[in-house]
Protein backbone atom coordinates (compact mmCIF):
# COMPACT_ATOMS: atom_id res chain seq x y z
CA UNK A 1 0.00 0.00 0.00
CA UNK A 2 2.56 1.93 1.04
CA UNK A 3 4.52 1.58 -1.81
CA UNK A 4 1.51 2.31 -4.09
CA UNK A 5 1.40 6.30 -2.48
CA UNK A 6 4.43 6.41 -3.19
CA UNK A 7 4.40 5.70 -6.43
CA UNK A 8 0.94 7.62 -6.74
CA UNK A 9 2.57 10.76 -5.27
CA UNK A 10 5.92 10.23 -7.03
CA UNK A 11 3.23 10.35 -10.18
CA UNK A 12 1.63 13.37 -9.03
CA UNK A 13 4.42 15.17 -8.15
CA UNK A 14 6.28 14.67 -11.86
CA UNK A 15 3.39 15.58 -13.71
CA UNK A 16 2.92 19.24 -11.18
CA UNK A 17 6.39 19.72 -12.39
CA UNK A 18 5.36 18.91 -16.13
CA UNK A 19 2.70 21.38 -15.59
CA UNK A 20 4.83 23.88 -13.78
CA UNK A 21 7.77 23.68 -16.79
CA UNK A 22 4.89 23.99 -19.25
CA UNK A 23 3.15 26.97 -17.46
CA UNK A 24 6.43 28.77 -16.52
CA UNK A 25 8.90 28.18 -19.17
CA UNK A 26 6.21 29.92 -21.84
CA UNK A 27 7.11 33.14 -20.05
CA UNK A 28 10.84 32.26 -19.04
CA UNK A 29 11.63 31.46 -22.51
CA UNK A 30 14.53 33.68 -23.02
CA UNK A 31 15.63 34.47 -26.20
CA UNK A 32 19.10 35.69 -27.13
CA UNK A 33 19.47 39.35 -28.24
CA UNK A 34 20.24 38.49 -31.73
CA UNK A 35 16.89 36.53 -31.68
CA UNK A 36 14.71 39.23 -30.55
CA UNK A 37 16.37 42.01 -32.72
CA UNK A 38 15.93 39.52 -35.88
CA UNK A 39 12.32 38.52 -34.94
CA UNK A 40 10.88 42.12 -34.54
CA UNK A 41 12.89 43.12 -37.61
CA UNK A 42 11.02 40.45 -39.61
CA UNK A 43 8.09 41.68 -38.27
CA UNK A 44 8.84 45.03 -39.17
CA UNK A 45 8.89 44.12 -42.74
CA UNK A 46 5.92 41.76 -42.93
CA UNK A 47 2.85 43.66 -40.82
CA UNK A 48 0.92 44.47 -43.25
CA UNK A 49 -2.83 45.00 -42.62
CA UNK A 50 -3.73 47.27 -39.41
CA UNK A 51 -3.39 46.18 -35.96
CA UNK A 52 -5.72 42.92 -36.01
CA UNK A 53 -3.41 41.21 -38.36
CA UNK A 54 -0.33 42.07 -36.73
CA UNK A 55 -2.11 41.01 -33.59
CA UNK A 56 -2.86 37.61 -34.76
CA UNK A 57 0.07 37.07 -36.22
CA UNK A 58 1.92 38.16 -33.10
CA UNK A 59 -0.13 35.84 -30.90
CA UNK A 60 0.76 32.73 -33.71
CA UNK A 61 4.86 33.59 -33.36
CA UNK A 62 4.93 34.47 -29.88
CA UNK A 63 2.43 31.88 -28.27
CA UNK A 64 2.52 28.90 -30.67
CA UNK A 65 5.49 29.08 -32.45
CA UNK A 66 8.43 30.26 -30.53
CA UNK A 67 6.55 29.82 -27.01
CA UNK A 68 7.62 33.01 -25.71
CA UNK A 69 4.71 33.39 -23.92
CA UNK A 70 1.72 31.35 -22.55
CA UNK A 71 -1.70 32.35 -23.86
CA UNK A 72 -2.51 33.43 -20.66
CA UNK A 73 0.26 36.13 -20.36
CA UNK A 74 -0.42 37.15 -23.69
CA UNK A 75 -4.47 38.66 -23.03
CA UNK A 76 -3.04 39.83 -19.61
CA UNK A 77 -0.66 41.97 -21.77
CA UNK A 78 -3.49 42.64 -24.80
CA UNK A 79 -5.68 44.01 -22.01
CA UNK A 80 -3.26 46.29 -20.71
CA UNK A 81 -2.42 47.72 -24.27
CA UNK A 82 -5.49 48.05 -25.33
CA UNK A 83 -6.46 50.57 -22.12
CA UNK A 84 -3.55 52.80 -23.68
CA UNK A 85 -3.85 55.06 -26.02
CA UNK A 86 -2.12 54.65 -29.20
CA UNK A 87 -1.39 51.21 -31.50
CA UNK A 88 -1.55 48.31 -29.35
CA UNK A 89 0.39 46.24 -32.03
CA UNK A 90 3.62 48.16 -31.48
CA UNK A 91 2.63 48.71 -27.34
CA UNK A 92 2.76 45.01 -27.65
CA UNK A 93 6.07 44.29 -29.42
CA UNK A 94 7.64 47.14 -26.72
CA UNK A 95 6.03 44.74 -23.90
CA UNK A 96 7.26 41.94 -25.39
CA UNK A 97 10.54 43.35 -26.28
CA UNK A 98 10.81 44.69 -22.56
CA UNK A 99 9.50 41.50 -20.95
CA UNK A 100 12.12 39.34 -22.63
CA UNK A 101 15.54 41.64 -22.45
CA UNK A 102 14.13 44.80 -20.39
CA UNK A 103 14.41 48.10 -21.07
CA UNK A 104 16.55 48.22 -24.26
CA UNK A 105 15.04 45.16 -25.73
CA UNK A 106 11.94 47.07 -25.30
CA UNK A 107 13.33 50.32 -27.57
CA UNK A 108 14.68 47.66 -29.55
CA UNK A 109 11.52 45.84 -30.47
CA UNK A 110 9.51 49.07 -30.80
CA UNK A 111 12.34 50.99 -32.99
CA UNK A 112 12.55 47.49 -35.78
CA UNK A 113 8.65 47.46 -35.69
CA UNK A 114 8.26 51.02 -36.57
CA UNK A 115 11.60 51.79 -38.72
CA UNK A 116 10.51 49.66 -41.56
CA UNK A 117 7.47 51.08 -42.45
CA UNK A 118 8.71 54.42 -41.53
CA UNK A 119 11.83 54.01 -44.44
CA UNK A 120 8.42 52.94 -46.97
CA UNK A 121 6.43 55.85 -46.06
CA UNK A 122 8.93 58.13 -46.61
CA UNK A 123 9.80 56.83 -49.94
CA UNK A 124 5.81 56.76 -51.03
CA UNK A 125 5.40 59.86 -49.74
CA UNK A 126 8.23 61.66 -52.05
CA UNK A 127 6.89 59.75 -54.82
CA UNK A 128 3.71 61.01 -54.23
CA UNK A 129 4.42 64.33 -54.30
CA UNK A 130 6.84 64.04 -57.24
CA UNK A 131 4.43 61.98 -59.04
CA UNK A 132 0.95 62.47 -57.24
CA UNK A 133 -0.73 63.59 -60.39
CA UNK A 134 0.00 61.17 -62.87
CA UNK A 135 -2.73 58.95 -64.02
CA UNK A 136 -1.86 56.08 -62.92
CA UNK A 137 -1.00 56.77 -59.12
CA UNK A 138 -4.78 58.46 -59.91
CA UNK A 139 -6.20 55.20 -60.59
CA UNK A 140 -4.49 53.36 -58.20
CA UNK A 141 -6.07 55.56 -55.29
CA UNK A 142 -9.02 55.64 -57.19
CA UNK A 143 -9.98 52.11 -56.09
CA UNK A 144 -8.03 51.93 -52.73
CA UNK A 145 -9.21 55.05 -51.37
CA UNK A 146 -12.93 54.03 -50.60
CA UNK A 147 -11.88 50.67 -49.86
CA UNK A 148 -10.22 52.62 -47.13
CA UNK A 149 -13.06 54.55 -46.14
CA UNK A 150 -14.80 51.04 -45.89
CA UNK A 151 -12.23 49.77 -43.72
CA UNK A 152 -12.59 52.85 -41.18
CA UNK A 153 -16.56 52.62 -41.41
CA UNK A 154 -16.44 48.66 -40.18
CA UNK A 155 -13.89 49.81 -37.50
CA UNK A 156 -15.93 52.75 -36.33
CA UNK A 157 -18.68 49.51 -36.28
CA UNK A 158 -16.53 47.30 -33.67
CA UNK A 159 -15.33 50.16 -31.77
CA UNK A 160 -18.71 51.02 -31.17
CA UNK A 161 -19.42 47.73 -30.11
CA UNK A 162 -16.28 47.46 -27.75
CA UNK A 163 -16.88 51.05 -26.73
CA UNK A 164 -20.83 51.19 -25.61
CA UNK A 165 -21.35 48.81 -22.50
CA UNK A 166 -24.49 50.62 -21.42
CA UNK A 167 -26.94 53.07 -21.79
CA UNK A 168 -24.91 55.79 -20.52
CA UNK A 169 -21.68 55.39 -22.57
CA UNK A 170 -24.42 55.14 -25.16
CA UNK A 171 -25.60 59.05 -24.58
CA UNK A 172 -21.80 59.83 -24.02
CA UNK A 173 -21.30 58.68 -27.54
CA UNK A 174 -24.37 60.43 -29.10
CA UNK A 175 -23.39 64.11 -26.93
CA UNK A 176 -19.51 63.69 -28.59
CA UNK A 177 -21.05 63.79 -31.76
CA UNK A 178 -23.45 66.04 -31.57
CA UNK A 179 -20.83 68.51 -29.27
CA UNK A 180 -18.45 68.72 -32.29
CA UNK A 181 -20.47 68.35 -35.43
CA UNK A 182 -23.01 71.09 -34.31
CA UNK A 183 -21.62 72.61 -31.16
CA UNK A 184 -18.04 72.91 -32.31
CA UNK A 185 -16.61 72.11 -29.28
CA UNK A 186 -13.10 70.90 -29.41
CA UNK A 187 -12.72 67.65 -29.32
CA UNK A 188 -10.13 66.86 -27.23
CA UNK A 189 -12.23 68.84 -24.39
CA UNK A 190 -15.15 66.41 -25.48
CA UNK A 191 -12.86 63.57 -24.52
CA UNK A 192 -11.92 65.00 -21.45
CA UNK A 193 -14.94 65.87 -19.87
CA UNK A 194 -17.00 62.01 -21.23
CA UNK A 195 -14.07 60.76 -19.43
CA UNK A 196 -14.50 62.46 -16.32
CA UNK A 197 -18.64 62.46 -16.42
CA UNK A 198 -18.27 58.66 -16.37
CA UNK A 199 -16.18 58.57 -13.76
CA UNK A 200 -18.45 60.61 -11.80
CA UNK A 201 -21.45 58.71 -12.67
CA UNK A 202 -20.59 55.05 -12.41
CA UNK A 203 -17.51 55.58 -10.49
CA UNK A 204 -18.68 57.97 -8.11
CA UNK A 205 -18.73 55.33 -4.87
CA UNK A 206 -14.89 55.14 -5.46
CA UNK A 207 -14.43 58.89 -6.08
CA UNK A 208 -15.82 59.22 -2.40
CA UNK A 209 -13.37 56.83 -1.06
CA UNK A 210 -10.31 58.06 -2.90
CA UNK A 211 -9.96 60.82 -4.96
CA UNK A 212 -8.51 60.08 -8.90
CA UNK A 213 -5.67 61.54 -9.83
CA UNK A 214 -4.99 61.98 -13.57
CA UNK A 215 -1.82 64.07 -14.22
CA UNK A 216 -1.06 62.76 -17.53
CA UNK A 217 -4.96 63.35 -19.22
CA UNK A 218 -4.85 67.05 -17.35
CA UNK A 219 -1.91 68.05 -18.85
CA UNK A 220 -3.36 67.81 -22.61
CA UNK A 221 -5.96 70.94 -21.24
CA UNK A 222 -2.79 72.95 -22.55
CA UNK A 223 -3.13 71.68 -26.26
CA UNK A 224 -6.63 74.02 -26.31
CA UNK A 225 -4.67 76.77 -25.60
CA UNK A 226 -2.93 78.01 -29.41
CA UNK A 227 0.36 76.53 -30.27
CA UNK A 228 4.01 78.80 -31.00
CA UNK A 229 4.35 80.17 -34.02
CA UNK A 230 7.15 77.67 -35.01
CA UNK A 231 5.84 75.50 -37.56
CA UNK A 232 8.36 72.08 -36.09
CA UNK A 233 7.16 72.85 -32.76
CA UNK A 234 3.64 73.22 -34.13
CA UNK A 235 4.14 69.62 -35.45
CA UNK A 236 6.07 68.27 -32.69
CA UNK A 237 3.29 69.33 -30.32
CA UNK A 238 0.43 68.39 -32.97
CA UNK A 239 1.62 64.48 -33.25
CA UNK A 240 2.86 64.67 -29.38
CA UNK A 241 -0.96 65.42 -29.01
CA UNK A 242 -2.12 62.60 -31.28
CA UNK A 243 0.10 59.76 -29.47
CA UNK A 244 -0.80 60.89 -26.49
CA UNK A 245 -4.60 61.01 -26.47
CA UNK A 246 -5.65 58.83 -29.25
CA UNK A 247 -8.06 56.47 -27.02
CA UNK A 248 -9.33 53.62 -29.04
CA UNK A 249 -6.52 52.87 -30.93
CA UNK A 250 -4.91 53.87 -34.51
CA UNK A 251 -8.40 54.83 -35.69
CA UNK A 252 -8.70 57.92 -33.18
CA UNK A 253 -5.49 59.38 -34.37
CA UNK A 254 -7.51 60.73 -38.03
CA UNK A 255 -9.27 62.67 -35.53
CA UNK A 256 -5.91 64.53 -34.62
CA UNK A 257 -4.40 65.07 -37.71
CA UNK A 258 -7.74 65.84 -39.68
CA UNK A 259 -8.39 68.31 -37.07
CA UNK A 260 -4.54 69.90 -36.71
CA UNK A 261 -2.89 69.39 -39.59
CA UNK A 262 -6.11 69.96 -42.12
CA UNK A 263 -8.41 72.30 -40.83
CA UNK A 264 -6.20 74.06 -38.46
CA UNK A 265 -2.93 74.42 -40.17
CA UNK A 266 -3.55 73.56 -43.78
CA UNK A 267 -0.76 71.55 -44.48
CA UNK A 268 -2.44 69.11 -46.57
CA UNK A 269 -6.04 68.26 -47.58
CA UNK A 270 -8.64 66.07 -46.76
CA UNK A 271 -8.26 64.24 -50.28
CA UNK A 272 -4.50 63.96 -49.38
CA UNK A 273 -4.98 62.72 -45.83
CA UNK A 274 -7.14 59.51 -47.25
CA UNK A 275 -5.04 59.26 -49.63
CA UNK A 276 -1.98 58.92 -46.62
CA UNK A 277 -4.17 56.87 -45.02
CA UNK A 278 -4.60 54.53 -48.29
CA UNK A 279 -0.78 54.54 -48.50
CA UNK A 280 -0.62 53.35 -45.08
CA UNK A 281 -3.04 50.63 -45.08
CA UNK A 282 -0.55 49.47 -48.00
CA UNK A 283 2.83 49.81 -46.25
CA UNK A 284 4.16 47.39 -43.07
CA UNK A 285 4.20 48.85 -40.07
CA UNK A 286 1.30 50.44 -37.85
CA UNK A 287 -1.27 52.01 -38.96
CA UNK A 288 -0.57 55.22 -37.48
CA UNK A 289 1.87 55.57 -40.36
CA UNK A 290 -0.17 57.84 -42.19
CA UNK A 291 1.29 60.76 -40.00
CA UNK A 292 4.67 60.24 -41.38
CA UNK A 293 3.06 61.31 -44.71
CA UNK A 294 1.29 64.34 -42.91
CA UNK A 295 4.16 65.10 -41.70
CA UNK A 296 6.56 64.72 -44.90
CA UNK A 297 3.65 66.68 -46.80
CA UNK A 298 4.07 69.50 -43.95
CA UNK A 299 7.89 69.61 -43.91
CA UNK A 300 9.26 67.22 -46.23
CA UNK A 301 11.94 64.54 -44.58
CA UNK A 302 12.61 66.48 -41.38
CA UNK A 303 8.78 66.69 -40.59
CA UNK A 304 8.15 62.65 -41.22
CA UNK A 305 10.89 62.14 -38.78
CA UNK A 306 9.55 64.67 -36.23
CA UNK A 307 5.94 63.11 -36.87
CA UNK A 308 7.07 59.78 -36.47
CA UNK A 309 8.86 60.86 -32.91
CA UNK A 310 6.56 62.25 -31.57
CA UNK A 311 3.00 60.21 -32.29
CA UNK A 312 4.98 56.97 -31.10
CA UNK A 313 7.21 58.54 -28.32
CA UNK A 314 4.30 58.06 -25.62
CA UNK A 315 3.54 54.11 -27.06
CA UNK A 316 7.04 54.06 -25.19
CA UNK A 317 6.48 55.99 -22.44
CA UNK A 318 3.55 54.12 -21.44
CA UNK A 319 4.92 50.82 -21.79
CA UNK A 320 8.20 51.12 -20.27
CA UNK A 321 6.92 52.89 -17.24
CA UNK A 322 4.33 50.95 -16.67
CA UNK A 323 5.21 47.04 -17.45
CA UNK A 324 5.79 46.98 -13.89
CA UNK A 325 2.44 48.31 -13.21
CA UNK A 326 0.37 45.72 -15.42
CA UNK A 327 -1.71 44.92 -12.77
CA UNK A 328 -2.30 47.25 -10.77
CA UNK A 329 -3.44 49.90 -13.47
CA UNK A 330 -5.40 47.09 -15.48
CA UNK A 331 -7.95 46.65 -11.86
CA UNK A 332 -7.82 50.55 -11.20
CA UNK A 333 -11.67 51.37 -11.37
CA UNK A 334 -11.12 54.64 -11.83
CA UNK A 335 -8.54 55.25 -14.29
CA UNK A 336 -11.04 52.51 -16.09
CA UNK A 337 -14.22 54.37 -15.52
CA UNK A 338 -12.10 57.99 -17.18
CA UNK A 339 -10.69 55.26 -20.12
CA UNK A 340 -14.48 54.17 -20.90
CA UNK A 341 -16.27 57.26 -21.11
CA UNK A 342 -13.36 58.53 -22.95
CA UNK A 343 -13.30 55.60 -25.52
CA UNK A 344 -16.97 56.30 -26.07
CA UNK A 345 -16.28 59.96 -26.89
CA UNK A 346 -14.18 58.75 -29.49
CA UNK A 347 -16.19 56.91 -31.56
CA UNK A 348 -18.83 59.72 -31.93
CA UNK A 349 -15.88 62.11 -33.13
CA UNK A 350 -14.48 59.68 -35.14
CA UNK A 351 -17.93 59.45 -37.22
CA UNK A 352 -17.86 63.86 -37.43
CA UNK A 353 -14.51 63.52 -38.96
CA UNK A 354 -15.50 60.13 -41.31
CA UNK A 355 -17.85 62.38 -42.51
CA UNK A 356 -15.84 65.06 -43.74
CA UNK A 357 -13.63 62.71 -45.53
CA UNK A 358 -16.86 61.31 -47.12
CA UNK A 359 -16.40 64.10 -50.56
CA UNK A 360 -12.54 63.12 -51.13
CA UNK A 361 -13.59 58.98 -50.41
CA UNK A 362 -17.32 58.79 -52.24
CA UNK A 363 -16.81 60.24 -55.67
CA UNK A 364 -18.96 58.27 -57.89
CA UNK A 365 -21.17 55.11 -57.83
CA UNK A 366 -18.20 52.69 -58.68
CA UNK A 367 -16.38 54.54 -55.64
CA UNK A 368 -19.50 53.64 -53.44
CA UNK A 369 -19.83 49.92 -54.12
CA UNK A 370 -16.48 49.80 -53.40
CA UNK A 371 -16.68 51.10 -50.30
CA UNK A 372 -20.07 49.65 -49.44
CA UNK A 373 -18.05 45.96 -50.36
CA UNK A 374 -15.33 46.42 -48.24
CA UNK A 375 -17.47 47.28 -45.38
CA UNK A 376 -19.25 44.34 -45.69
CA UNK A 377 -16.79 41.96 -46.13
CA UNK A 378 -15.60 42.62 -42.67
CA UNK A 379 -18.61 43.19 -40.84
CA UNK A 380 -20.77 40.76 -42.30
CA UNK A 381 -18.27 38.30 -43.43
CA UNK A 382 -15.67 38.76 -40.93
CA UNK A 383 -12.86 39.04 -43.25
CA UNK A 384 -9.64 40.12 -41.98
CA UNK A 385 -8.85 43.85 -42.38
CA UNK A 386 -5.28 42.53 -43.98
CA UNK A 387 -7.28 40.52 -46.77
CA UNK A 388 -9.37 43.33 -47.70
CA UNK A 389 -6.52 45.82 -47.85
CA UNK A 390 -4.42 43.60 -50.19
CA UNK A 391 -7.76 42.79 -52.27
CA UNK A 392 -8.59 46.54 -52.89
CA UNK A 393 -4.83 46.99 -53.81
CA UNK A 394 -4.62 44.20 -56.16
CA UNK A 395 -8.09 45.64 -57.78
CA UNK A 396 -5.96 49.08 -58.17
CA UNK A 397 -3.17 47.44 -60.05
CA UNK A 398 -6.02 45.39 -62.09
CA UNK A 399 -7.51 49.03 -62.73
CA UNK A 400 -4.71 50.73 -63.49
CA UNK A 401 -3.53 48.05 -66.05
CA UNK A 402 -6.84 48.33 -67.45
CA UNK A 403 -6.89 51.72 -68.16
CA UNK A 404 -3.78 51.82 -69.22
CA UNK A 405 -4.56 49.25 -72.42
CA UNK A 406 -7.71 50.86 -73.30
Amino acid sequence: MKNQEASAGRERFMNNVAKSKRAVGDDDHMPSWREVFLYFLFLGFINVGGPVAQITMMYNHMVERRKWLSEDRFVKIMAFCHMLPGPEALQLAIYVGYLKRKLLGGILAGLTFIIPGAVVMIILSWLYVTYGNLPQVNNFLYVLKPAVFGIIAAGIIKLGRASVRNWFLAVLLVGSFVGMRFGGINFLLILLLAGLLNLLINGWPLVRRKPATLPVIMAGLGSIFPFANSRWFQMAWLFLETGLFSFGGAYASLIFVQRGAVAQYHWLSDGQLLDGVALSVATPGPFMLFTTFAGFLAGGVPGAVIATFFVFLPSFVFVLGGARYIEAVRDNKLIQAFLAGASAAVVGVIIVVSIDLIPTALVGWVSIAIATIAFLLIVLLKIDVAFVALGAMAAGIMYVLIRAFL
